[in-house]
């Protein structure tokens, strides 16, 4: 967080720069994410976030006011929950609660997925010919070393100019990788068995079979546990052990097409 702010003050072009794109990139991730909850719970009988005007992929019917205003400045943010009765649920609530809460989390998954390909694809034509074969795709877009990193940060024209041919290619790399790994992250963030987090109710349905319930206050106690692990860095150490083999897994189509 002090660094987003340290970055604003030092150097604010940069900043609103970096900030348009992780914006996007977090929208994207958010909304589709409730979006995903919503469209589960109306499968599954409740209707009340499609009377609420959550179905849809409106930005502006899930962003939190104070979530965006964070996810602007210091880097990160929230959208408003979906709200779901689950006594509207037709069936197994059990189940229902399961699919609403998985919901959210495959949306992310799916979104990471086609988001890495498209940054993957737009890199074998941004990049040299002869860099893509000498040092792979797969590792010019993987997280673990520094191209991709410096392209999500803006930093490629500087750091790469030589090794780049199509130019015009450089911000779309830029937003689909960013977006791919914001996508990551929330679904890793929100498959932590902590509450108010998805992993939460996915964690109850399949081990407590639905029968454990907190009281609201349990709720917000656990949401400030999640903010002071957040502020801690240990969240963030924990998603980023689970990103980069998640990442890996998924670029093997990438490393047997073009190496």
């Amino acid at each position: 967080m002090l660094e987003y702010l340290q970055t604003l003050f030092r150097e604010p072009l940069a900043f609103f720069d970096q900030a348009i794109f992780r914006v996007l990139a977090v929208l994207i991730g958010l909304c589709c994410h409730e979006w995903g909850h919503a469209m589960a719970a109306y499968r599954c009988g409740d209707d009340t976030a499609k009377r609420a005007g959550r179905l849809t992929l409106n930005p502006l019917a899930h962003l939190d006011p104070m979530g965006a205003l964070l996810m602007f400045f210091v880097g990160f943010g929230w959208a408003k929950p979906v709200p779901v009765n689950p006594y509207r649920f037709q069936g197994d609530r059990r189940k229902a609660d399961l699919a609403v809460s998985l919901a959210g989390i495959t949306v992310n998954l799916i979104l990471f997925l086609l988001f890495t390909y498209l940054a993957a694809l737009c890199s074998a034509f941004m990049w040299r010919a002869d860099v893509v074969r000498e040092v792979g795709l797969s590792t010019l877009v993987s997280y673990r070393y520094n191209a991709v990193w410096s392209v999500i940060s803006g930093t490629a024209a500087e750091d790469f100019g030589g090794l780049i041919a199509v130019r015009w290619l450089v911000p779309f790399v830029r937003l689909f990788a960013y977006t791919a790994l914001v996508n990551l992250n929330l679904a890793v963030f929100n498959l932590l068995p902590l509450p108010p987090l998805d992993g939460y109710h996915v964690f109850n349905d399949i081990v407590f079979r639905g029968r454990f319930h907190l009281s609201p206050q349990a709720f917000r106690i656990g949401m400030l546990i999640v903010l002071v692990l957040s502020a801690q860095g240990i969240l963030g150490r924990i998603i980023s052990a689970a990103v980069y083999p998640a990442q890996a897994a998924v670029l093997w189509p990438v490393r047997a097409i073009w190496g």
